[in-house]
């Protein structure tokens, strides 16, 4: 089981979180620059206010990560707050960390006053479904095609 913590207290793993989204979507991040992307996860170094980044450690290496932020898609912004950047890497794949991270999101949704949250996904589905997350649609985004699902869960009140 790995152990997961706010970004906001790890910030040293920045670049290696840049490189990593860099590499894994390349045209996303086709224009933005290294600087750029770890730029972005400073925005991320929060506890209480959105956007929150959590990170996944398994004996000392990291190993995942995930963001809490205030909407799901740019062109749905009627969908917030949204739980995305799920990110694990290559060797720790299909071992159960996404599922251990996308749980850390939705009981830190939570714990920040949200009684629904949203996600969308073109690999992580499976992760989603098997916790009970709603299917809403299919969009097109940046080309791809990717799943948008709501969670609901009975105890989270707001």
């Amino acid at each position: 089981m790995s152990q997961i913590v706010y970004l906001a207290d790890h910030a040293e793993v920045i670049p290696t979180l840049a490189e990593w989204f860099q590499s894994e979507w390349p045209i996303y991040y086709a224009q933005r620059t290294l600087v750029d992307i770890v730029q972005d996860f400073y925005a991320d170094l929060n506890h209480n206010e959105l956007p929150i980044r959590l990170v996944a450690f398994l004996a000392g290496e990291l190993v995942g990560t995930i963001v809490l932020r205030e909407i799901v898609l740019e062109t749905h912004p009627e969908y917030r707050p949204g739980l995305g950047g799920l990110y694990v890497a290559k060797p720790h794949r299909r071992c159960g960390i996404g599922t251990e991270l996308v749980q850390a999101g939705m009981l830190l949704a939570q714990r920040v006053g949200y009684n629904v949250i949203y996600t969308t996904t073109n690999v992580a589905g499976g992760i989603v479904e098997r916790l009970q997350w709603e299917w809403i649609e299919s969009v097109l985004h940046h080309g791809e095609q990717i799943t948008l699902y709501r969670y609901t869960p009975k105890d989270m009140s707001k």
